[in-house]
């Protein structure tokens, strides 16, 4: 069959299924691309927010006498957390940038790296929850 006897049917021509093909490649290559942006943009905003509660912890401490001095470790920790995962996501991104270079083992150790940070990347944004709650408590009460 030719292509006008496809489209006759209303059927798409190999070159237009090519071309559909090609549009949710990049389509796909894009969204991979946005995710990871997001995701910087997540940790920014994480990592900042942790700054400002290092700094809170340590306004607490020197205002209130009942909080004990130590304290302070539990958002320095949490930043030290954020650090490891900025440190993996570096490492994920020069991976990445070699990935055709790299041999088969070594990819399946990427996957290993990469779905290990996805996981502390959900661990860090719920530690600097808590780490809020926490120190709203000790606002509070």
């Amino acid at each position: 069959m030719t292509d006008d006897d496809w489209r006759e049917l209303g059927l798409p021509t190999d070159e237009e299924i090519e071309e559909n093909h090609n549009f949710f490649k990049r389509m796909e290559e894009s969204g991979i691309v946005d995710t990871q942006k997001y995701f910087d943009r997540i940790h920014d905003k994480v990592f900042s927010l942790n700054n400002i509660l290092i700094a809170a912890y340590f306004a607490l401490i020197a205002f209130r006498k009942d909080i004990p001095d130590w304290i302070f470790v539990i958002p320095i920790a949490n930043s030290l957390m954020l650090l490891n995962i900025d440190y993996r996501m570096l490492a994920r991104a020069r991976t990445q940038s070699k990935i055709t270079e790299i041999p088969g083992t070594d990819v399946e150790k990427f996957n290993r790296l990469l779905y290990k940070t996805n996981l502390y990347s959900l661990l860090s944004i719920w530690s600097t929850i808590m780490v809020t709650l926490l120190f709203a408590y000790f606002l509070l009460f």
